[in-house]
């Protein structure tokens, strides 16, 4: 009759019990894993502002570029204040507002609700409406805006730039969009008071609204008015390519003055994109394996086959003293 001897049987339950602790800490891993994916939540931020005249880039140079360290703090501290407002909201038990889609936008904007960015730059519209402060030619312009439905508006040109591809992959976590706005009326270099709403689609899927500039002033045709955003995408951006829309509103009308689009502009389409949690970069360990042999009497054998051995050294060990157990009994 077979026996189980005390030692063999220790060794075999300790290996089955390794293997269900390793089996059951590499299912935990995954499934915490898919849990955090799933609840994980896309971040992304932005900074835009009317750049001078000495700023104003050029269309037809290099799309690749370097953020200044300004930009990356700024862009950090943009991340880390929405983090924050997201564990506030949680902890207060609010769910995060998603972003809206282009045709939610537009019938908000057409209801008379404007974005916060709008609302607080409406003090700074209004005095330039009053006339207050400006020159002579500036006040003849404001007037000229009081006239509705003698001009038009146009997005001349848009033009972008990535920044960032931190694994070398040709995917970028930050890109820039420049536009160039014009107004056409009854005079030269006339002004008006607009703003913009931008959306991402990614891969000709739905547009997604991803910023709302604030009020910024235009004059005519003029070249040196343009207006830059800078985006990063923090998390849950899948690597992929991804289009931009820009909509121009003139601020006091509800209706879309301007449209730019993939649709007519290659500096706005097919943007290699993906958020920095994706862009990532894992150094390769490198481990030397080094074969040992041992050798016996001329021979060698490899350690599994001293195991082995070990493991009938122990059997042989324990059967005499078993045997001599029972002869006692």
């Amino acid at each position: 009759m077979n026996r189980q001897y005390p030692c063999l049987r220790r060794i075999r339950l300790f290996a089955i019990s390794s293997i269900s602790r390793f089996l059951m800490l590499v299912m935990g891993v995954a499934s915490m894993s898919a849990m955090a994916s799933t609840s994980q939540q896309s971040i992304i931020v932005s900074e835009g502002r009317q750049l001078s005249s000495i700023e104003q880039g050029d269309p037809f140079k290099a799309q690749h570029g370097v953020l200044t360290e300004q930009q990356k703090s700024t862009l950090n501290e943009l991340v880390l204040k929405e983090k924050q407002q997201r564990q506030a909201s949680e902890s207060a038990g609010k769910n995060h507002a998603e972003k809206l889609s282009r045709s939610e936008i537009i019938a908000l904007r057409a209801s008379g609700v404007m974005s916060e960015k709008v609302q607080q730059g409406l003090p700074t519209a209004q005095s330039l409406s009053n006339g207050t402060g400006l020159s002579k030619i500036q006040k003849a312009q404001v007037n000229q805006q009081a006239i509705v439905g003698y001009r038009d508006f146009d997005i001349y040109a848009a033009y972008s730039r990535l920044f960032d591809d931190l694994d070398e992959d040709g995917f970028y976590q930050t890109f820039s969009v420049t536009f160039d706005a014009d107004v056409y009326g009854f005079t030269q270099g006339e002004a008006a008071n607009v703003y913009a709403e931008l959306y991402l689609s990614r891969n000709g899927g739905p547009w997604e609204h991803y910023y709302s500039t604030d009020v910024f002033t235009i004059y005519g045709d003029a070249t040196d008015d343009d207006y830059e955003v800078l985006t990063t995408l923090a998390q849950g951006y899948k690597t992929d390519y991804y289009d931009v829309l820009i909509d121009l509103y003139e601020l006091g009308y509800e209706d879309i003055v301007a449209t730019l689009s993939s649709e007519e502009s290659d500096g706005l389409y097919a943007l290699p994109l993906e958020s920095s949690d994706r862009d990532t970069v894992y150094e390769e360990e490198y481990v030397e394996v080094i074969e040992t042999e041992v050798h016996v009497s001329g021979g060698s054998m490899t350690w599994t086959s001293l195991f082995i051995l070990l493991l009938l050294g122990v059997q042989r060990t324990v059967l005499p003293t078993k045997r001599l157990n029972n002869n006692t009994d």
